[in-house]
């Protein structure tokens, strides 16, 4: 009897030590986009940017071309999952239509389109006491898109708010009308960096 008692023991051993050696697998989370917290300062967002200066009855998808704080490729998604949240900092209340598109540069001409479209984001912007303390509101919002590699963030609006204009380049790139599904090419560039963020779920 104890001689069974001692081997069922033993052959118990091995299966929890494997029970514990393979833990249950949780959900990682990537972030593409610019890097938000709340020391990033929507600096010259107001008023909001339009998709043209002469003509601001104009809508656009203003598409990143550029991560504020990832440089050298952080506008890309990383990995291919479902992007599960968004993050903005946007220095006054405004709407926007969640695209994620895919670009490229053809003959040194940006074309892109379409890949999903998402919900139409509300933010609330900035009120006095954030740019007193240099202290910035970082809005979240669910979200449940499939997205791949390589593909990009971008607002659809008729002006934007979210951005952060301290520089100059192609940081945005901007498409009007709005983008598509079909193949579009850019209208325009412009120097600020949108900041809005992704957080995919892989």
């Amino acid at each position: 009897m104890n001689k069974l008692i001692g081997l069922a023991a033993t052959a118990a051993i091995p299966l929890t030590i494997a029970g514990l050696a393979v833990p249950a697998q949780a959900a990682s989370t990537v972030k593409f986009g610019s890097a938000l917290d709340p020391s990033i300062q929507p600096s010259n967002s107001l008023p909001a940017r339009p998709c043209a200066h002469q003509d601001t009855s104009l809508s656009c998808s203003f598409v990143m071309n550029e991560a504020y704080g990832r440089p050298n490729g952080g506008e890309l998604a990383p990995v291919s999952g479902t992007l599960k949240k968004i993050r903005v900092i946007s220095g006054a209340a405004s709407s926007f239509r969640l695209q994620l598109v895919k670009a490229k540069q053809v003959n040194g001409v940006w074309r892109a389109q379409v890949k999903a479209v998402g919900p139409i984001i509300n933010v609330q912007g900035q009120n006095q006491s954030n740019w007193d303390n240099d202290v910035y509101n970082v809005e979240q919002f669910k979200v449940n898109l499939k997205i791949k590699k390589g593909w990009r963030l971008s607002m659809a609006a008729m002006s934007t708010s979210a951005v952060r204009c301290s520089s100059g380049g192609d940081n945005t790139l901007i498409f009007a009308p709005p983008l598509t599904a079909a193949m579009h090419n850019a209208t325009n560039t412009d120097g600020c960096w949108p900041l809005i963020e992704g957080i995919i779920k892989k």
